[in-house]
């Protein structure tokens, strides 16, 4: 299948990241942390119980609640300012031997590394800065992923950020796991798809992954990409969503680029719609969801298609009639749900709820 895309395809892109992002920030110029909605400041605004290490064993039930509120707790803490972040890592119950941070200078923090004594913890955050923006909706995929080692097409975007980082965090990730250390990757957002990325080629490096953690993860790639994913990692990823969030849906898969289109503004709708069809996107299984009233559910992934397309068919009954992605303001629930702290406080209280 040949995935190629034209100039305009391309310009295309560009416009809808710029179009899209002013569209989430539209009322919320002037304040200085506008592209910076999910850099997070402590602590989480509910009550969470210091985390705990079990998520990174091989346990029987790897993606139990207790498990996931401590993933969680990682996903969101790699996404504090600095200073917040130490302060995290000081009082772990669990001390790191080693701490390293990796930037994307002169964008900022990419990902952090924390070594154990017996396990490796590696952590992407998610978008940040205007950089992330442009590049999260360039949607076009390519198959330059393959010269890193990565199966199939993945999003031209996020493999472009991605690399920003990797030969850096490759090589902190040989050093700590040389003495035979397992590594538990972590990620919210597009952090959730570097996760996905790093952890595959970790593993053609003979690196043991023992879990991938995504929380609010974007689609990362086509359908080669996802059955190649799938097959290796099976019982060992996962994918939490919660509410109406739109970030998990987007790119939109292959089966779901005719209800895209129809929920979209009507030229753009269609152009875009047809893009998608071409760049065949697929959506990992193992996806996990959070109602808005907290209820929880697993995803059979026979029912991840209409999952899909069933987000874009309600999209404008739930955006007050807006198209995509002019219904996509800083105060709608498709932009307020995604974010770490809905999950995080969530799965807290689905913990206390369990036991």
């Amino acid at each position: 299948m040949n995935h190629h895309f034209s100039p305009m395809a391309r310009g295309l892109s560009v416009l809808l990241a710029v179009s899209a992002t002013l569209s989430v920030h539209a009322d919320s110029f002037g304040n200085d942390r506008a592209l910076n909605a999910f850099v997070k400041n402590a602590p989480p605004p509910c009550e969470v119980p210091a985390p705990n290490f079990d998520f990174m064993a091989d346990a029987a039930r790897p993606f139990s609640f207790h498990n996931l509120t401590a993933a969680a707790w990682f996903a969101r803490t790699v996404q504090l300012t600095s200073g917040y972040r130490q302060e995290a890592w000081e009082k772990l119950p669990l001390k790191p031997v080693r701490v390293q941070d990796f930037r994307a200078d002169p964008w900022g923090l990419h990902a952090t590394l924390l070594e154990f004594d017996d396990k490796v913890l590696m952590m992407y955050r998610g978008t940040e800065d205007i950089l992330d923006y442009v590049l999260n909706v360039t949607f076009y995929t390519t198959r330059k992923g393959q010269e890193l080692g990565l199966p199939g097409w993945v999003h031209d975007g996020f493999l472009a950020n991605f690399k920003l980082s990797w030969s850096r965090v490759l090589d902190a990730l040989r050093e700590s796991t040389s003495s035979g250390k397992q590594v538990v990757f972590v990620g919210h957002s597009l952090g959730g798809v570097m996760s996905q990325y790093a952890a595959w080629l970790a593993e053609n490096e003979g690196m043991k992954v023992v879990r991938v953690y995504a929380f609010q993860s974007p689609n990362p790639g086509d359908v080669e990409f996802k059955a190649a994913f799938e097959e290796r990692f099976a019982d060992r990823h996962s994918n939490t969503l919660y509410g109406e969030d739109v970030t998990p849906h987007i790119p939109p898969v292959q089966e779901a680029a005719d209800a895209f289109g129809k929920a979209s503004i009507k030229k753009l709708g269609t152009l875009v719609a047809g893009l998608a069809k071409r760049a065949r996107y697929g959506a990992l299984t193992e996806r996990l969801r959070i109602a808005e009233n907290g209820t929880y559910r697993a995803v059979p992934a026979d029912a991840i298609v209409q999952d899909e397309i069933n987000y874009w068919d309600s999209y404008q009954s739930k955006s007050g009639g807006k198209a995509f992605p002019l219904g996509l303001g800083a105060q709608s629930p498709f932009v307020l749900d995604h974010d770490i702290d809905r999950v995080l406080c969530s799965l807290a209280k689905l913990n206390r709820q369990a036991k």
